[in-house]
């Protein structure tokens, strides 16, 4: 199973074999894409033309027009219904994390201090690697908890950085 949000509205969408159900009830659908990305979608014989605007796999929405009305989209698969029904819907989003180098490297400057508010895309190291300079941002909103790096210390992939 897997619910689709759309603004105040969810469904839930289930595939039993080759049938399709939308909320408790089967419906039949046709797809055509079209060269342009473009999307055609005929659902109960209702033609709808959609085209994909931006996809956040972070967030799991996908904005999208349909008949040239703008939507987003949030998505959930049985792996987050099922987190959320355990209580954990928490696991893997924001919150306490570690920041790790993605490549070994140089630490040229730390541009964050313990205790600093950040958000998430604000910039936390400049790590050198193969004579480039890479901008580690931060992942999620947070508060600096620890830096176990420092300038011009080296570092191999995996070490963790800093901690939120």
């Amino acid at each position: 199973m897997k619910k689709a949000q759309i603004g105040e509205k969810t469904f839930e969408i289930e595939q039993e074999q080759d049938e399709y159900i939308l909320n408790g009830q089967p419906f039949t659908f046709d797809l055509a894409k079209s060269g342009n990305g473009d999307l055609h979608f005929l659902v109960d014989n209702k033609s709808f033309q959609t085209k994909i605007i931006s996809v956040n796999k972070e967030e799991k929405t996908v904005d999208v027009k349909v008949n040239n009305t703008p939507y987003t989209v949030s998505v959930k698969d049985n792996l987050d219904l099922l987190l959320a029904k355990l209580g954990m819907e928490s696991v893997g989003q924001a919150g306490a994390s570690d920041v790790k180098a993605p490549m070994p490297g140089l630490i040229l400057e730390v541009l964050v201090s313990e205790g600093q508010e950040v958000k998430k895309g604000d910039h936390l190291l400049i790590l050198e690697a193969m004579k480039m300079e890479n901008v580690i941002k931060s992942p999620a909103d947070g508060v600096i908890n620890g830096l176990h790096a420092t300038k011009g210390e080296s570092v191999e992939k995996g070490k963790i950085l800093l901690s939120l």
